[in-house]
């Protein structure tokens, strides 16, 4: 029979009777059925053993010698320790006063004396089902409590980075405001002095000083909203993997939701932090090989031409004086470009230079799915996209950091292309 008992107890039960042959039965018939019982036969006996190990649940005769049933009770329910144990009557008073006096004292059940084993068996596995799931209530309260803590702890940083960029941001107001202050009367200066040159230094001056600071705003911007969104993204995944089997296939849905809305924000950050770096490097130029360049771009991309069952050839290609990281960078967009936007069939590139008067004209040519004509100038905009997320990946930055390198190296960058006939992309290096 033993063998039949599961490993652990269904739950451990103290039977409290001065009835040894109570206690037997009860005893034997509850460890047939997989409990732990524990057997005392009178009321200071009871409180001991539930104060050195409290049971799940006690069975309570009320007529005991020195200490009735009522007064165990009485005890058990004013000691913090005990007081959430589940006491059900077992008597053999069946009068209306005593199941009302029971209940009085803080019973969950009574049963009355001669009792049905099965009976009490069904009460027993009710009331241990519903101390169980109170457990569990509190359980979930308690991390639910964290959470919130979490949450609010999360939304507090968020506020006070928030004040610090609207304090930043006055602050920069102020500054701009003095400065064009300062402006206005250096140009009534000079404007009385020489005022056709004076109109020309100043536009320079001031399209140099908006370049910078908007390099430098994009830069530092970009750079301190890393971590609020790696935060986001990791308390969702957090939320999603603690509390997967409680929520809802919707609720699930929105968590992914929040990840891949933080996913694609940080890759245009990451875009646009690269888009800044273009412009504040101050890395001297000096002799490049441009066949290194682009075996280097199509090792960055093996990845994806090998996934595509891309074929990228070139030509014998020139050295230049430039910035070897940049010219990288700069054909390994292109190429990429010509791997994402392709027709069904696999991509073919084509890289080739030809050497004018001046100037090395550099073209990239592949077989994708194209451009329209009134799209061509556009493309080489910050942010400029022709498709949507669901069709074509991306940021619409790419592009405008290879206009960028193109135009630092002291070039110019256009695109020939047919919607359905590939594109050409040409560039021009000194």
């Amino acid at each position: 029979m033993n063998n039949q008992q599961p490993e652990t107890p269904l739950g451990n039960i103290l039977v409290v009777d001065d009835t040894p042959e109570n206690l037997r039965l009860l005893s034997t018939m509850l460890t047939h059925r997989g409990y732990a019982p524990r057997c005392v036969i009178n009321g200071q006996m009871a409180l001991r053993a539930c104060n050195s190990n409290p049971p799940d649940l006690i069975l309570l005769d009320i007529m005991m010698p020195e200490m009735n049933g009522y007064e165990v009770c009485q005890h058990l329910k004013s000691e913090p320790k005990t007081r959430e144990i589940p006491v059900i009557f077992i008597s053999a008073k069946d009068e209306v006063f005593d199941k009302v006096n029971a209940f009085a004292v803080g019973a969950v059940d009574y049963i009355s004396k001669p009792f049905q084993f099965e009976e009490v068996l069904a009460r027993i596995e009710s009331h241990l089902t519903l101390r169980n799931l109170q457990k569990q209530l509190k359980e979930q309260n308690v991390l639910l409590l964290e959470e919130i803590t979490s949450r609010l702890a999360v939304e507090k940083t968020l506020y006070e980075k928030n004040q610090i960029l609207q304090q930043e941001i006055s602050n920069r107001l102020a500054v701009e405001k003095a400065l064009q202050e300062q402006n206005l009367l250096l140009q009534q200066e000079i404007s009385n002095r020489k005022r056709a040159e004076s109109a020309l230094l100043k536009s320079n001056q001031e399209l140099a000083r908006s370049n910078a600071e908007l390099e430098q705003f994009a830069y530092v911007a970009s750079h301190d909203l890393q971590a609020p969104l790696a935060t986001i993204a990791s308390y969702a995944q957090l939320l999603e993997k603690r509390y997967k089997d409680q929520l809802d296939s919707q609720a699930i849905k929105f968590i992914s939701n929040i990840v891949q809305g933080c996913t694609r924000m940080q890759t245009l950050i990451d875009d646009l932090l690269e888009y800044s770096r273009v412009g504040r490097s101050q890395k001297p130029f000096q002799l490049a090989d441009c066949n290194h360049a682009v075996q280097q771009a199509i090792a960055n991309l093996q990845g994806a031409i090998r996934n595509a069952e891309a074929v990228v050839t070139y030509s014998e290609l020139p050295e230049i004086m430039g910035d070897i990281s940049q010219l990288v960078q700069l054909f390994q967009n292109l190429i990429g470009n010509a791997i994402k936007y392709r027709h069904d069939a696999p991509p073919t590139i084509h890289i080739t230079a030809s050497k004018n008067e001046e100037n090395w004209l550099f073209s990239v040519s592949d077989n994708g799915i194209g451009i329209a004509p009134q799209h061509q100038e556009r493309i080489f905009q910050i942010f400029q996209r022709l498709h949507t997320q669901r069709e074509y990946s991306g940021t619409g930055i790419g592009l405008a950091i290879c206009q960028k390198i193109v135009e630092r190296h002291g070039g110019s960058m256009w695109v020939k292309s047919e919607p359905g006939q590939g594109s050409t992309f040409h560039f021009t290096l000194p």
